[in-house]
């Protein structure tokens, strides 16, 4: 059932982009960018939407976030965002609503013991969750919906603890991009290094407290 899945949204991917004329026999990433800008409004739509669904073909939520930089510079923040916040809305719902039995099996007790907590500071709970990263970010979503948050402070707080990581992932990819342009940017990806330095540092502060 879940490899169908898989193989039908990976259909539904490659026909959207040959039905916009992508050649995939000569793509480089200059040309992929123009590409997506050429979509217009479609693009951060698609995107957003293989957002969603990207935890079916267990594409890295990492890579896929710093890809909005990579396409549409700091403004890809945005897009990212939205496109993160549906996916663990739509992971968090599946999770208390459709699938509780199956995923109590797959996390196996890695929320354990933080219910009670989140029953009583729900948004500062998750929003720590957010910040202080201990496990991947779809078992994170899935988890947090066998809990008794209620669902306006699993949004408020993920779209706020989020922010520092997103950015940091989108302004290396939006540098990324400028290096490969032209290689006189390279000082964007020491800085676009050192905010996430910045980032993981300020996790790790927080983690010991």
């Amino acid at each position: 059932m879940k490899l169908g899945i898989v193989v039908a949204v990976l259909a539904a991917i490659f026909l959207t982009l040959r039905y916009f004329n992508v050649d995939f026999s000569n793509i480089t990433v200059e040309s992929f960018k123009e590409k997506i800008d050429s979509f217009g409004i479609w693009g951060p739509v698609i995107y957003i939407i293989l957002y969603v669904f990207r935890p079916l073909i267990l594409f890295p939520a990492a890579v896929f976030s710093a890809s909005a930089g990579a396409i549409w510079g700091l403004k890809g923040l945005i897009y990212l965002l939205i496109g993160a916040n549906l996916s663990a809305i739509a992971e968090f719902i599946i999770a208390r609503y459709f699938a509780r039995e199956a995923v109590e099996k797959l996390i196996k007790g890695k929320f354990s013991g933080i219910d009670k907590q989140i029953e009583k500071r729900g948004f500062i709970t998750v929003l720590l969750i957010r910040l202080i990263p201990n496990v991947a970010w779809d078992i994170q979503n899935l988890a947090l919906g066998l809990t008794k948050v209620k669902l306006r402070d699993y949004v408020l707080a993920t779209l706020i603890g989020i922010l520092p990581g997103s950015f940091a992932l989108v302004y290396f990819g939006s540098s990324f991009i400028s290096v490969i342009t032209d290689p006189k940017n390279f000082w964007k990806i020491i800085v676009a290094f050192l905010i996430l330095g910045a980032v993981y540092y300020l996790q790790r502060v927080l983690r010991k407290k």
